[in-house]
């Protein structure tokens, strides 16, 4: 895999539109530029993901064209890495940093080649991209400043291809998993929505619980606002994952019913290691308050059930 860390931005220039810093101060400018070596490290890690699938694919002797589909979507990956690269740059943030080890630890506990793709397809490429495309939907809208804008954009097109690709392979997978096979990955759908709640809902939700305000000009540079945050998320999973991992033959509900239990079970487990892409508030608190108690904390009109 090429090392975008030393790639150029070679065929990025052209695409992308000057950003337009005007109206914005630099603190807030420093604040919302933080955001794009995070998603660069991400859609890496996801490039890492596709690469894995394609490989398991080609083992299991999956049928064409989806071994060639899942090598695409890897270069798409990088593709955005490097436009994510290219956005930071601009914006004066500094390089990002890449840690693949939690990727590695991911693909250590799949070591059935089978098991192992319909789990990828299942969690970072089914749930991952599909709450992936809602939120860089969120944060296209948001967004005015003309650089962001056209970024997420760019990036959103393809995520909302690529939750496809992971719901239409998972079905074309499905029918060849046996019992055993299919309750396993009835149990990582209900870890990975843990794992995925974690990432992306509990640092908003804690935002949210501390007080603290938030800028509308970090929306207008591209960065998701917490409250919309929780809330797309949440909208991502109960309107359209859960009915799809039903339509697929799964328990959708008894997954995110579920997840808690797998949690605990799982906690000291490679789910840390789901890849999602657009983080843009780190949460530096203890995991403790599960994102129930936050929810209905926070005066949500009811809590997951």
């Amino acid at each position: 895999m090429r090392n975008v860390k030393r790639d150029t931005t070679e065929g990025l220039e052209s695409e992308l539109p000057r950003p337009v810093l005007g109206p914005y101060t630099a603190a807030q400018i420093e604040f919302a530029r933080e955001a794009w070596p995070m998603r660069a490290a991400e859609e890496l890690r996801s490039a890492w993901i596709f690469r894995a699938l394609t490989r398991a694919a080609q083992r299991i002797a999956m049928a064409d064209p989806w071994p060639e589909r899942f090598a695409r979507t890897t270069h798409d990956e990088i593709r955005h890495a490097r436009l994510c690269v290219a956005v930071g740059a601009r914006l004066g943030a500094p390089s990002p940093r890449y840690d693949m080890r939690p990727v590695r630890a991911r693909l250590a506990t799949l070591a059935d080649p089978r098991v192992r793709a319909a789990s990828l397809l299942l969690v970072e490429v089914a749930i991952g991209e599909t709450i992936s495309m809602c939120l860089f939907r969120a944060g296209r809208r948001a967004a005015i400043e003309p650089l962001s804008r056209a970024a997420l954009a760019s990036i959103l097109r393809d995520e909302a291809r690529h939750q496809r690709l992971g719901w239409e392979g998972l079905a074309a997978l499905w029918p060849e998993l046996g019992a055993d096979r299919r309750d396993e990955i009835q149990r990582e759908a209900a870890r990975g929505l843990a794992a995925c709640e974690r990432h992306v809902a509990v640092p908003a939700l804690r935002w949210l619980e501390s007080g603290r305000p938030f800028d509308g000009a970090y929306a207008a540079l591209g960065v998701i606002d917490p409250r919309e945050r929780v809330e797309t998320f949440y909208f991502a999973v109960e309107r359209l994952i859960v009915p799809r991992l039903t339509r697929l033959g799964l328990d959708g509900a008894a997954a995110w019913r579920d997840r808690y239990v797998q949690s605990r079970e799982d906690r000291h487990g490679a789910f840390r290691a789901v890849t999602l892409v657009a983080p843009t508030i780190r949460s530096t608190s203890d995991e403790k308050l599960s994102a129930m108690e936050l929810r209905t904390n926070l005066g949500r009109a009811h809590a997951p059930t």
